[in-house]
Formats: structure tokens, C-alpha cells, sequence
């Protein structure tokens, strides 16, 4: 006799995505075999679990699409994750869905989402024995021998999960607002602000810690004006021409080698975008309202 158990369908599993330890502190990772993200490409079923989960040292965003989309974020967005931090996905639809970090836009990975595979019915065979027909011998007694069956032990093996080692590495990571307005992070306009902050600040202590209490301010509002920018055109020529000056008033710090002129340069810079982002828009404020005193 042979019997069909109820069709059984296989659970949607689980995948987890992190960062590789260091790929936030500047790009390259996005050019070896392992990529940014371990894994790098990763799939998993309708329904299944995608878990985004930031075991680097620095703030991570995992966000669908690419740098270079007017919008980001159809798919998923995490938000900004800070280190220890986690957000979960769960696909519904079938495909190939690009994503990347906001801070740091060379950081990009691929998920495939595919259909569910079904398990195939399980067949019990269900085995009638035949009657035992016992014959009677008068001249020797029967012997009945008892065959008593080991039982089958089944060792199961339980996979420790892999704990990511994370490494100190320095803060750092793109600007994005001035990536959104330029529209690359390969603009020569973004690499000088990246090369200043690799080659001048980050080579000092004063430097160092000005990046430190930079980012943490910059990055708590930077990806929502990156964002608009992507959205409006108009605010994106906005921001660019807002831009001008201060990269202008940058360029000044390329000349700064030693501990002393990368403060006393960075003083002077950034007194200098005090005057012209503040000082000149008050002083013209006051005139004007003293002029209509008049």
C-alpha cells in the first residue's frame, strides 16, 4: 500500500547582508572579487527575509537602485544604520534589484529575488507483512531467533553563525549632497573634496577630529537634501551654484602639509565661508531694512 503525505512547501529563508569591514573609509573595495557587501550578490525567495545589518565601524545606508537615479528608494531604504544597527526587507516581487550606500555611493551590491521552489510529495510506503506460517516439528525443537535492531542515531549539525571581526577604521565616507548636485561621485568637483579630506585633514590630528564632529552633524541631514536634489531639477541648480564659492574658498587647504598650516589654513577657510553664506546675506539684510527706514 502506498500512501502521499500533504503537499509541503519549502520556508522562505533567510539571507544576511553587511558590509565588508573597512569599505566605508574610501573606495576600492568595489574593485576586488569580493566587492563592498558580503555577499556581494545575494538571493533569496518571495517572501523571504533580507536582513541589512551594519557590522562596520562607521554609519551605512542600504538603499535600492544606483547613484545616478533621479529616485532612490522604491524598493527599500533602510535609513541611515548606525554601527550594531539592523533593518529587514521582505520581497514581493520577482527580479534583480540593484542598491548602494547613500554615504558612501561606491558601495554597490545586487539582491535576486526568485520564485519559491515547492518540495516534492513525500511517498510512504507502507510495506503489509505476510502471515507467518509456523511449521511444527516434532523431532526438533524449533528455535526462534529475536533480531533486535540498533537505533539509527542522526547527528545534527548546527552551523555556528559567522561573527564579521570589525576592524578601526577611520570615519569618512562621499559627500552626497555634493554628489546629487554634480551627478557623479567622479565629478572633479567631489574628488577635491575628497582628496582634502584623504590627503590634509585626515593626515593631522586637529584634521581628524574637525572630520570626526563633521560627520556627525553633516550625515544626520545630508541624504534628505541629496534626495530633494534628485527629486528637483531647479533646487539641484540651486544647490550647485550654492556650492561655487565654497569649493572655491577649499582649494585654499591643497597647500596645507604640516599640523599648523592645515589649522591656520582651516581657520581662515572657514571664517571665510562664515562671511559669504552669512555675513554678507545680514549685511544686506540690514541695509535693506534701513533703507526702506529711510
Amino acid at each position: 500500500m502506498i500512501s502521499i503525505a500533504p503537499d509541503a512547501f519549502a520556508d522562505h529563508h533567510e539571507i544576511t547582508i553587511t558590509p565588508i569591514s573597512g569599505s566605508g573609509s574610501g573606495s576600492g573595495c568595489e574593485l576586488t572579487d569580493k566587492g563592498c557587501y558580503n555577499p556581494s550578490t545575494a538571493t533569496v525567495n518571495v517572501g523571504g527575509v533580507v536582513i541589512f545589518s551594519n557590522t562596520d565601524s562607521v554609519s551605512h545606508t542600504f538603499s535600492s537602485g544606483v547613484p545616478s537615479d533621479d529616485v532612490i528608494g522604491t524598493e527599500f531604504n533602510s535609513g541611515m544604520l548606525a554601527p550594531g544597527d539592523s533593518a529587514e526587507w521582505i520581497p514581493q516581487n520577482i527580479g534583480e534589484f540593484s542598491y548602494f550606500d547613500m554615504i558612501h555611493p561606491w558601495m554597490q551590491g545586487t539582491i535576486i529575488v526568485q520564485e519559491a521552489a515547492a518540495e516534492e510529495p513525500v511517498v510512504v510506503e507502507e510495506v503489509v507483512e505476510e502471515p507467518v506460517v509456523v511449521e511444527e516439528v516434532v523431532e526438533e525443537p524449533v528455535v526462534v531467533e529475536e533480531v533486535v535492531e540498533e537505533p539509527v542515531v542522526v547527528e545534527e549539525v548546527v552551523e555556528e553563525p559567522v561573527v564579521a571581526t570589525q576592524e578601526s577604521e577611520e570615519e569618512g565616507g562621499g559627500c552626497l549632497i555634493a554628489t546629487a548636485a554634480y551627478g557623479s561621485e567622479l565629478a572633479p568637483q567631489v574628488q577635491l573634496l575628497r582628496e582634502i579630506r584623504d590627503n590634509q585633514l585626515m593626515n593631522t590630528e586637529s584634521g581628524s577630529a574637525f572630520m570626526s564632529s563633521f560627520n556627525e552633524a553633516y550625515y544626520s541631514f545630508s541624504p534628505y537634501i541629496a534626495d530633494m536634489e534628485r527629486e528637483s531639477p531647479i533646487f539641484k541648480e540651486i544647490v550647485k551654484a550654492g556650492l561655487t564659492p565654497m569649493l572655491s574658498t577649499l582649494a585654499i587647504m591643497e597647500n596645507a602639509e604640516s599640523e599648523s598650516e592645515v589649522l591656520g589654513l582651516g581657520l581662515s577657510v572657514i571664517a571665510l565661508n562664515l562671511g559669504m553664506y552669512i555675513g554678507l546675506p545680514a549685511f544686506g539684510i540690514i541695509k535693506v531694512i534701513q533703507s526702506r527706514k529711510n
